[in-house]
């Protein structure tokens, strides 16, 4: 996500990413873009996105942005950037709208854009009544996201939030060990639009799934956990999942996170390469 080009996700296992600010702490506000990349251009695309990394690290730009590369569905990158406030943005944007930064980042951006079948921006607010297990947030260690993204239907956006408090309790009771932050939409996507994250350290998280679910439902009791999930048609209008990998080298970590683990966020240099890459 690159703020000055105006670049900017229940059930299931997990869900998205480094919504870190510079601390521990879930972001407040998130500014969100996902980049829909045409066929055979991935490799391209995520060149010049390095180029993007490069300029903002010598222009020590004081905003951050995590990228994940989608495993399921289009191929897109969500390039996700935590904010303190929705004002933060601005004093963002008049940075990156100073040369030589700003001529630097339209060169490379009309590159990137050859490269990019469209774009979508979305901006969110952290909702942390819809949260479950901030405590266990760990942003460091997230090396996989499935993010999945929930419409209401208009006027039952009570309800909605009802039942996901009430799934919720089913996995403090339960005792589910993950972090799910929840997120409203306030621009990007159509109104009554949820997100909800989490993250995993490995795909091996999402083998465990059926055991979490039964285990919440003989939490919340067959009965009470039906009926949540037979309403769960009349208060909501549709569901998307995606499940997305972590690139750091697309990535423009906050220092703290680099410092929590520097041999996956630190930047490598050019030409340092793993066996087999």
């Amino acid at each position: 996500m690159r703020t000055a080009l105006r670049v900017l996700t229940v059930a299931g296992a997990c869900i998205i990413p480094m919504l870190a600010q510079e601390g521990s702490k879930p972001a407040p506000v998130l500014s969100i873009g996902r980049e829909f990349i045409k066929e055979g251009k991935g490799a391209a695309h995520e060149k010049t996105e390095t180029e993007f990394v490069t300029a903002f690290r010598k222009a020590q730009y004081p905003g951050y942005y995590v990228a994940a590369a989608s495993l399921s569905g289009p191929s897109e990158v969500w390039f996700i950037e935590p904010l303190a406030s929705f004002a933060a943005y601005e004093k963002l944007e008049e940075f990156a709208d100073k040369d030589p930064l700003k001529s630097t980042l339209g060169m490379v951006d009309e590159r990137d854009g050859e490269l990019r079948e469209a774009t979508r921006y979305v901006w969110a607010m952290l909702r942390p009544d819809l949260s479950y297990g901030v405590e266990r947030f760990n942003p460091a260690k997230t090396r996989f996201l499935a993010a999945e993204i929930i419409r209401a239907k208009l006027g039952k956006e009570d309800s909605f939030e009802e039942g996901v408090k009430a799934y919720f309790a089913g996995h403090a009771k339960a005792k589910v060990d993950r972090c799910v932050l929840g997120y409203q939409v306030t621009a990007g996507l159509p109104a009554g639009t949820y997100l909800f994250f989490s993250m995993m350290d490995s795909m091996k998280v999402l083998d465990g799934s059926a055991e979490r679910m039964k285990a919440i439902t003989e939490a919340m009791g067959p009965e009470a956990f039906g009926k949540l999930m037979h309403g769960t048609g009349d208060v909501i209008t549709s569901i998307d999942n995606i499940l997305l990998e972590v690139k750091p080298g697309m990535s423009y970590p906050p220092p703290k996170l680099v410092e929590a683990d520097p041999e996956f966020w630190g930047p490598k240099p050019a030409g340092d390469k793993k066996p087999g890459e």
